[in-house]
């Protein structure tokens, strides 16, 4: 089954340019289901106000990002930096103080995920292969952490518990 896809490349875009988008995607399509912005650090401010500073920006757009979640009734999957004091220090599994220049993820996001493989840092580890999601946040359900292997051949992803591990 062929799904319909957009891609927007552009490498400086704002929320505005984005919700626009999405009105003419729907326009077309009828309907949008998942947005993937990669990453959120990058979507410029629709305008700078005196005296804020990037962290300020960084909510803004987070909270319009919410917002188009809403109005287009649809997923919206942000992916965002973190800051690089996690490579510096015995444990590298994110928290959620770990994201880059904003609070704000924990309050607008309603799922926070962490990804670690622990074979990128260790490489005589016997959990080669394994992917560890954590959920770091969540207003659907408790926090937990969800093992997955990973093909690094393929980029791929299969559930652990039905592999030949």
């Amino acid at each position: 089954m062929a799904l319909p896809f957009w891609l927007n490349d552009n490498p400086v875009i704002t929320t505005s340019q984005i919700k626009g988008d999405l009105q003419d995607i729907q326009a077309r399509c009828g309907s949008v289901s998942l947005v993937i912005v990669d990453y959120v650090q990058l979507i410029e401010p629709m305008r700078r106000e005196r005296g804020e500073n990037r962290v300020q920006e960084i909510d803004s757009i987070l909270k319009q990002l919410r917002a188009i979640a809403k109005q287009f009734n649809c997923a919206v999957l942000g992916l965002a930096q973190l800051k690089r004091e996690v490579d510096s220090r015995s444990e590298k599994r994110p928290a959620k103080a770990d994201f880059r220049e904003s609070g704000g993820f924990e309050q607008e996001a309603a799922v926070m995920l962490g990804l670690y493989r622990e074979d990128y840092y260790d490489k005589q580890t016997t959990q080669k292969g394994i992917f560890e999601v954590s959920v770091l946040k969540s207003r659907f359900s408790s926090e937990t952490t969800v093992n997955l292997l990973f093909d690094e051949r393929f980029g791929q992803f299969k559930n652990l518990a039905k592999s030949n591990y």
